[in-house]
């Protein structure tokens, strides 16, 4: 634990406010859920909390079946990290942050297919053996959860955004 020098006091209501700086570099967003422990020394734990990574395993089995039946790369993010992952994952470890243009494509809300230029990296990967990629927004309720995307060393057509899309889709059915 690092200490931040940074004190608060609790309201009336119970609430303390995590300052803005610590927001911002945590990507803490308005709105997003944080789990809470207690530690044996009296001190109080907030975590980020993702549904997405709490289904971590279930998201790998569905990858591994999307794979297994397309011979797609098949990845599943959070809104902070890549989660799970089944295909040629070479590029591609657990954990990875998700990098900003994913992030910017997610805000959209929209399934998108890119191939050639438009690439982007997902979460620090090399581009170069990449030849196309679908990416599907997880919503649940709304809120943007995180993605399912498909990656190929080919050039991907419609196909391979509805599966995409189909993966996001029942991942949030799931959440």
């Amino acid at each position: 634990m690092r200490a931040t020098g940074i004190v608060r006091r609790i309201d009336e209501l119970g609430r303390v406010v995590i300052p803005k700086e610590i927001r911002r570099t945590m990507k803490i967003r308005e709105g997003e859920e944080l789990e809470v422990f207690t530690g044996e020394d009296d001190s109080l734990i907030l975590k980020k909390y993702s549904a997405v990574r709490e289904f971590s395993s279930f998201a790998g089995e569905y990858a591994s079946s999307v794979y297994l039946s397309t011979g797609y790369t098949a990845l599943v993010f959070d809104m902070d990290t890549l989660v799970a992952a089944s295909g040629d994952i070479r590029a591609y470890k657990i954990g990875n942050p998700v990098s900003f243009k994913l992030e910017k494509i997610l805000n959209d809300r929209k399934p998108v297919l890119l191939s050639g230029r438009e690439l982007i990296s997902l979460c620090g990967e090399d581009l170069s053996e990449i030849g196309g990629m679908a990416i599907a927004p997880i919503i649940n309720a709304g809120d943007i959860m995180g993605a399912f995307v498909i990656v190929s060393s080919k050039e991907l057509g419609e196909m391979a955004l509805k599966f995409a899309a189909i993966g996001a889709n029942f991942l949030s059915t799931q959440l």
